[in-house]
């Protein structure tokens, strides 16, 4: 970047727009005395051709190329190819993009991280801030915030499909219970999906805290398709960050500078910045300003492997119900040395899609299975050319991938009960990675006319219809009948999930794998804090959103009271 033209003067410089940036700028800037800047490299959701599908809560940005980075690839197994991964790139972060699960996780979750050196955020210490961010619907007040900024509301069991209410009969034969609330209830069972839903429509960060209010404020300037450069470092204190705001060249001197961009973004850009294991960063060739080994290590996320589901008309959704995930299962695997209630499984009733109107999607159904409890951790490395190495070396674990085999052997059981099988034609895992399956997840004229012939085709009758589905997948009654085929179809179709975490993990500061103390500030360089999801040095029984959002609440919390004492 060349010498910055010109040069701006905050308080607090926040950068990364996601669902902790959002809630940072929004509530460091409630205090008038001081100047906000944050910096978002994407647009905002509510401007340009994006922002009906955005707001459509039918999950309609699913592999939107506008919305996310073009630029992030990943290994996901240690003998996979390297291939795409996908990380939003607009204001509101995953919040305006993601599946739209706003789950706190478990108790244990957070109580676990007091043994790795993490102090102040057991579930007592964390719960006000969940509260904070909250305006359940469902259960306003009590264990839940009523009047918080975002709206969280469900899909109640009387609007589930006809194959959810299935699902539900199988597994309360299987001794599962329902779970009223899932953000309060523990252990297992199935329940209706904390959403952030406001009146049918996605209510991300972006909506909920930088509402017309909020950016109306005098001391808080947001920058959209502006992207952060690098710190500016003095010795070994940070003093802001050179930005390029739309080809302008801006030097931001901050007192503090906050890195909201997310479990990937923000530990490459401390290890642009020299901060992180030295040995890497000299073979890169760049100097290095803190020696910190865990900067890019203890990459976390949750596996997932999704089975299709062919849909008999019975079993089908309307489109009058806004969500295509209404309902989700946790279950205890019973592996040993696995804690309990460690596996999920996400009901979708119609398959995502950024098509408003997509037949053929409304025939298939999408059963999630998610690792809640992950032992297998990646890494990410910056390359000699200054490139990163994502390898997530998902199901590394022996653990993870035995667990990811049961699971499949448990959806194959209740998919063969009787008040599921009456609803399905056939289960199959979906050849995600043919060019068929990526065209129909374009929105486009192509995608739409596919997606109407493959709906004619799948009505046909059986012997006809079955040649349409053998194009779609592997047949799962044929993996189930043979453990080796089984092993190496959830090697093939295993997927990283949406929640990366780890990466710059909180801990005891005095431990060389420790990149942040409790308060989010970066050990060894002064002016500098990382707040998103990889401060969590262990991922939660949930997606990251939400307790994203909770981390964001806290520390924000802890820099003005810090700033006033």
């Amino acid at each position: 970047m060349k010498t910055a033209q010109h040069v701006e003067e905050c308080d607090y410089l926040i950068l990364g727009g996601g669902s902790a940036g959002c809630v940072m700028a929004s509530r460091l800037s409630e205090d008038p005395s001081v100047r906000v800047i944050l910096v978002e490299a994407g647009n905002s959701p509510s401007e340009g051709p994006d922002a009906d599908i955005v707001r459509d809560a039918r999950f309609r940005t699913y592999g939107n190329p506008r919305l996310v980075w073009s630029t992030v690839t990943a290994k996901y197994t240690g003998s996979g190819p390297t291939l795409p991964f996908s990380q939003a790139k607009v204001l509101g972060g995953g919040s305006a993009i993601n599946g739209m699960h706003c789950q706190r996780g478990l108790p244990t979750d957070y109580d676990e991280w007091s043994q790795l050196g993490v102090t102040g955020w057991n579930w007592e210490q964390v719960l006000p801030y969940f509260k904070k961010v909250e305006a359940d619907q469902d259960f306003p007040g009590g264990d839940h915030g009523s009047d918080g900024p975002l709206k969280i509301g469900r899909i109640g069991p009387e609007k589930w499909s006809g194959l959810t209410r299935g699902i539900a009969e199988a597994l309360r034969q299987q001794g599962l219970k329902e779970l009223r609330d899932l953000n309060i209830d523990e252990g297992d069972g199935y329940g209706a999906v904390p959403l952030n839903l406001n009146n049918g429509a996605r209510h991300s960060t972006a909506d909920a805290y930088l509402t017309a209010a909020v950016r109306g404020r005098p001391n808080l300037s947001i920058l959209t398709g502006a992207t952060a450069q690098r710190l500016m470092i003095d010795a070994s204190s940070v003093a802001g960050a050179e930005v390029d705001d739309r080809g302008r060249n801006v030097a931001i001197r901050a007192a503090e500078t906050v890195l909201c961009m997310g479990a990937i973004h923000s530990p490459a850009f401390l290890l642009r910045s020299g901060i992180g294991p030295a040995a890497d960063l000299a073979a890169a060739g760049l100097p290095t300003v803190a020696d910190r080994p865990g900067v890019g290590a203890n990459l976390a996320n949750h596996p997932l492997l999704t089975l299709g589901a062919h849909l008999k008309r019975a079993g089908r959704q309307s489109r009058a119900v806004a969500h295509p995930c209404p309902m989700l299962v946790r279950y205890s695997s019973g592996v040993p040395g696995c804690p309990s209630t460690d596996m999920t499984i996400d009901v979708w009733e119609r398959t995502p899609n950024q098509l408003n109107w997509d037949p053929i999607a409304a025939q298939i159904a999408n059963l999630m299975l998610i690792l809640n409890k992950v032992y297998s951790t990646g890494v990410i490395k910056l390359q000699a050319s200054r490139e990163l190495d994502v390898s997530f070396n998902l199901l590394s674990d022996y653990r993870d991938l035995e667990r990811m085999m049961g699971g499949v052997l448990f959806l194959g059981q209740f998919l063969s009960q009787p008040s599921v099988r009456k609803l399905v034609n056939r289960a199959f895992f979906p050849a995600y990675f043919s060019p068929l399956v990526y065209k129909l997840m374009q929105n486009d004229m192509q995608a739409q006319l596919l997606s109407i012939a493959g709906a004619i085709g799948l009505s046909t009758p059986a012997f006809v219809r079955d040649r349409f589905l053998d194009r779609a997948g592997r047949n799962l009654s044929e993996v189930l009948a043979d453990s080796d085929a089984l092993r190496e179809e959830v090697l093939r179709s295993v997927l990283p999930g949406g929640h990366v975490a780890g990466t710059c993990r909180m801990g005891n500061p005095a431990q060389k794998a420790t990149v942040l103390d409790s308060r989010c500030r970066v050990v060894g360089v002064d002016g500098l804090r990382v707040v998103d999801a990889s401060i969590f040095p262990t991922l939660m029984a949930a997606g990251t959103n939400l307790p994203v959002m909770m981390a964001a609440e806290k520390v924000s919390d802890m820099m003005t009271k810090d700033r006033r004492s």
